[in-house]
């Protein structure tokens, strides 16, 4: 896929979660069954175990609705999060969330990108990515960004949809997708939205093994590799050479 691809494939996502903001929130917890929020819970205990030094600065990539900067502000308390997205509209509502659970001075909102994050080498000890890195569209740029501005030994926590291994749970895994799709598309009016949301998830390239093998030849070492829910989701915990 060439850059031009790349670059109308992106304004086309942005303009989908634009799109779909004030739903967004409703439409995943119900499609979820709530377990998202149970989801984003593990990586937040995750990192609280695995983090050796005193946080400062956390960075949360594709930060949405801010569901997962929020949790990060409950957990490391005298941290300051920057939650960073392309979507103004995701943005909007995770700025109102943010101040309903009176974090405005401890959290921050910019609009930006993941393959350009506008800040200075070495500024984070922690970087996050939920349900954003299959998004990515220039998926090495944007993994170069985070190790560039990720202190030595910082940990980059990435929590994403995997494929099961099993028979069985991988056949209700697709009739859930079915499903999924119907409904979205039914409470959203956007077809587009969660059809991408089947295919993006099905036909995401670095599963399991093989995002494991991205993130070394990116100079990560894996610390912790965890799949949750029958493997519909894994936690990758990696750490800054």
């Amino acid at each position: 896929m060439n850059k031009y691809s790349l670059y109308s494939k992106e304004k086309k996502l942005k303009n989908m979660f634009d799109h779909i903001a004030n739903k967004y929130d409703l439409i995943n917890h119900m499609l979820s069954f709530g377990i998202d929020f149970i989801w984003r819970k593990k990586v937040i205990h995750l990192l609280y175990k695995f983090s050796e030094i005193r946080i400062k600065k956390i960075l949360d990539l594709a930060t949405g609705t801010g569901d997962l900067a929020i949790l990060l502000a409950h957990q490391f308390k005298h941290a300051y999060i920057t939650g960073l997205d392309p979507s103004d509209k995701m943005l909007k509502i995770a700025k109102q969330k943010i101040k309903n659970n009176f974090f405005e001075k401890r959290v921050q909102i910019i609009q930006g990108y993941s393959q350009n994050i506008p800040f200075r080498n070495e500024t984070f000890e922690i970087v996050t990515i939920a349900f954003g890195i299959r998004n990515f569209q220039y998926i090495h740029h944007s993994i170069k960004e985070i190790y560039r501005i990720l202190k030595p030994s910082g940990i980059l926590a990435i929590l994403e949809f995997s494929q099961p291994s099993n028979y069985w749970i991988m056949k209700i895994y697709y009739f859930y997708f079915y499903f999924v799709k119907k409904i979205g598309n039914f409470i959203s009016k956007n077809h587009f939205a969660y059809n991408y949301l089947k295919e993006s998830i099905l036909s995401f390239p670095y599963c399991n093994n093989k995002m494991n093998k991205l993130l070394k030849y990116h100079q990560f070492n894996p610390i912790h590799i965890q799949k949750l829910t029958f493997g519909i989701v894994s936690i990758y915990l990696v750490k800054k050479k």
